[in-house]
């Protein structure tokens, strides 16, 4: 393979020529490998190699290639490239290696090999121990070790040793990407890792509240990772079956499995927020600080939780038909959309056309104070003369921009002056 076909990564030809000159041998392993035989573009780049830490430190020292140790103990560096074009790369890189597991997702203890079939089969599936030599101005033929290149013809996931449990008693975590793998790549799990998996879901609770969402979050977002991909099965809605069925959902969050709301999530078209939009139609059967409550102690990002419990807030808010005009401005314009949006995925007609009908029919109003065509440095002179405490501020606006939402009286400056300074002779 010559140099304008390196994987779509000229930068990489930088990499090679050191090791190269040093007389080290160094590879492509991972989705480096795979996703090109699929077709798809690279995403992270991870490299590995015999040498240890120490020696790739050295043998880059002074070259293009800036090295950066991170894990010694694993053999992990850094290794960064800024091409001609003044743009910087990463790849990682790790020495062969065995680990060895007591339990959690860390290996506590490793040893460090030569040989590229003892590094295979420390790895997960087969389809991430896919390995091509890098050389200075071509790639060398895939060397695969567990059998991975015949599973992506097959369109299967499995570990990479005959028996999934040697793999997954090592790591629980291994069951979370597993349902990731299939949701991203298409790859059906065989029906020996699903049992697999069915065993050691309850490794899951000795993972770190963090692996868990990020796994999670990337399943959740899977239909959006490689859309150029041709599926034979909805990605996310895949992915989720999975975990439920494997037992692995209520180690994730204490909530029912929504067949309808998962089934729909593939067709949401919701591009503002979209992890917290599928988070909002997933459980939507969560009270909206429950669900906000449970995302932060999975350590989703306060803004994605906060939104999710308002988009939950604007679904149920329609669902159920309670609330008048002003609690649907409060829920805000984007989140009153977002539920027109979440209903027609899930084919509901007639909660769409009320959050539908809710829009048309404020289209108008203020969504929020911001639109109320008056602020409190209009309306301080008033509450002085008439002796009100300015603490009252909050109260005079809100009840102003009810009146306003509910049509009592125009969004006009004048208008809403006059309804103030009645409101405020009735507290003397």
């Amino acid at each position: 393979m010559k140099k304008d076909a390196l994987t779509g990564a000229p930068w990489l030809l930088a990499v090679a020529r050191v090791f190269e000159r040093a007389g080290e041998p160094v590879y492509l392993v991972g989705g480096a490998v795979r996703n090109p035989l699929m077709g798809l573009p690279l995403s992270d780049v991870d490299m590995c190699g015999p040498a240890r830490p120490e020696r790739v430190m050295a043998l880059c020292e002074g070259t293009q290639v800036r090295a950066v140790l991170r894990a010694a103990h694993f053999g992990t560096v850094e290794l960064h490239v800024t091409d001609e074009c003044g743009v910087r790369h990463m790849a990682e890189y790790t020495t062969f290696r065995e680990d060895s597991y007591r339990c959690g997702h860390r290996p506590d203890a490793v040893r460090f090999t030569t040989d590229i079939g003892v590094d295979a089969r420390r790895r997960d599936f087969s389809v991430n121990a896919l390995y091509r030599r890098l050389y200075d101005g071509e790639l060398g033929p895939v060397i695969d070790p567990t059998g991975g290149q015949k599973h992506l013809e097959q369109g299967v996931l499995h570990t990479v040793t005959p028996d999934p449990d040697r793999v997954l008693r090592d790591d629980g975590l291994r069951i979370l990407r597993a349902a990731r793998f299939q949701a991203e790549l298409d790859l059906a799990p065989t029906p020996a890792l699903l049992d697999s998996l069915a065993r050691h879901a309850s490794l899951l609770q000795d993972i770190a509240c963090e692996r868990l969402r990020d796994e999670w979050q990337k399943t959740l977002l899977a239909d959006l990772r490689y859309p150029m991909l041709k599926r034979r099965a909805p990605a996310t809605a895949s992915g989720l079956k999975t975990l439920w069925d494997c037992g692995a959902w209520p180690y994730l969050l204490d909530a029912p499995y929504d067949v309808e709301a998962v089934n729909a999530l593939a067709a949401l078209g919701w591009e503002d927020a979209p992890l917290a939009g599928r988070l909002a139609l997933l459980l939507r059967e969560m009270k909206p600080s429950e669900l906000q409550s449970a995302l932060l102690r999975l350590h989703f990002s306060t803004r994605d939780a906060v939104l999710a419990a308002r988009y939950g807030a604007a679904l149920q808010h329609f669902a159920t038909g309670q609330g008048g005009a002003f609690e649907t401005v409060q829920l805000g314009r984007d989140a009153v959309t977002y539920a027109a949006v979440a209903f027609q995925a899930l084919e509901d007609a007639a909660d769409e056309a009320r959050a539908k009908g809710a829009l048309d029919a404020l289209r108008d109003a203020p969504w929020s104070l911001r639109e109320l065509a008056v602020g409190g440095d209009a309306l301080m002179p008033l509450l002085t003369a008439r002796g009100v405490p300015a603490r009252q501020m909050g109260r005079l606006l809100e009840t102003l921009w009810r009146m306003a939402v509910e049509g009592h009286i125009q969004n006009e400056t004048a208008a809403l002056l006059r309804a103030a300074d009645e409101w405020l002779s009735g507290m003397e």
